[in-house]
């Protein structure tokens, strides 16, 4: 680009003049205006490649970025994998273990949840018995149910066991009535939610051991707990039962016993006789009665007979009086 006011030299007479006195306005006017929109293209280009440069450095460096980015999230995913795979393993074996243990342990676990059930229920219904776990040391026992009489005494003892099982066992049995034996206990029952094979009623016996549904258990321990108070009665009036009759034997061979019967027979003599006489005495009233009653009767009957003899036919209404005194005379003889 050249400044207008640069001088410049006419080649024919030398002399010096500013450029923009040798061009006209117009010219210099149209070159600016065409510069100014080649300037104005050119710059336009210029964007446009600086543009699609930058768009593909960006693009360049996005694709590695992405590339670096991929390989990281590879090694990272690889790390998490096996990682996984590791925990995964060990999770599986815990769970296997986990899975042996609650097997294991799955009867003993329904077992305790069944016998909570079931001390609930006794200690609900029989608030007078004491309920209370087995001693330790006993395995298959549960509670220990002691009926208490109103009066605080201990009547008796009934062991219990809950079964929570698919499958019925009949171990249990002897189990059971080994944990009787070494408690003392007077009953044993097994609450048991599978009844031995082809037993359909809710609750049997068998070898001395009560097998009873669980909804059968209230109406069981009912029956044995009347049972024993009923037994604990017995033995009471069982009691120095021997000395009783040594007493008693006494007491009717003594003096004061002979004499009380003495009494007790004299009194009735004495009544007897009593009884007796007045009988007697009302006898001979009755007697003197019916003889002065017959005679007035028959003094009666001669006073009507003498006055119908007197009057004849105009005292007829007198023949009523006869039959009057006929039937009291009867009545009185009966």
């Amino acid at each position: 680009m050249i400044d207008g006011g640069t001088k410049v030299a006419c080649p024919k007479c030398s002399h010096h003049f500013p450029l923009t006195d040798g061009l006209s306005r117009q010219a210099i006017e149209r070159h600016a205006e065409e510069f100014e929109r080649a300037l104005a293209e050119r710059k336009k280009a210029l964007e446009r490649e600086l543009a699609a440069e930058t768009k593909r450095q960006f693009e360049i460096e996005l694709k590695a970025a992405r590339e670096a980015a991929q390989r990281q999230f590879d090694d990272e995913r690889r790390r998490i994998d096996a990682q996984y795979k590791v925990q995964l393993e060990s999770a599986q074996r815990e769970a296997a273990d986990l899975k042996r243990k609650l097997e294991s342990g799955a009867a003993q676990f329904q077992g305790e949840g069944l016998e909570v059930s079931l001390e609930a229920l006794l200690r609900a219904a029989f608030p007078l018995d004491e309920i209370v776990p087995v001693p330790k040391g006993m395995n298959g026992a549960d509670l220990l149910q002691r009926v208490r009489a109103p009066s605080g005494a201990c009547c008796g003892t009934i062991i219990w066991e809950a079964k929570q099982t698919k499958a019925w066992q009949p171990l249990w049995l002897r189990k059971l009535k080994d944990d009787q034996q070494a408690v003392g206990a007077e009953a044993a029952v097994i609450v048991t939610a599978s009844m031995p094979k082809d037993t359909r009623e809710p609750f049997v016996r068998e070898s001395d051991v009560w097998i009873a549904r669980f909804d059968a258990a209230r109406p069981l321990a009912e029956a044995l707990r009347s049972a024993l108070l009923e037994l604990h009665k017995a033995r009471l009036a069982n009691q120095g039962r021997s000395e009783k009759m040594e007493r008693l034997y006494a007491y009717i061979c003594s003096p004061q016993f002979t004499q009380r019967v003495k009494t007790v027979v004299e009194g009735f003599t004495l009544m007897r006789q009593e009884l007796e006489a007045e009988k007697m005495a009302a006898t001979r009233m009755f007697k003197k009665r019916e003889m002065q009653l017959t005679r007035m009767t028959e003094g009666l009957l001669c006073v009507v007979g003498d006055l119908q003899g007197i009057g004849e036919a105009s005292l007829a209404q007198l023949d009523t009086v006869a039959p009057l005194a006929l039937p009291l005379e009867e009545e009185l003889e009966a």
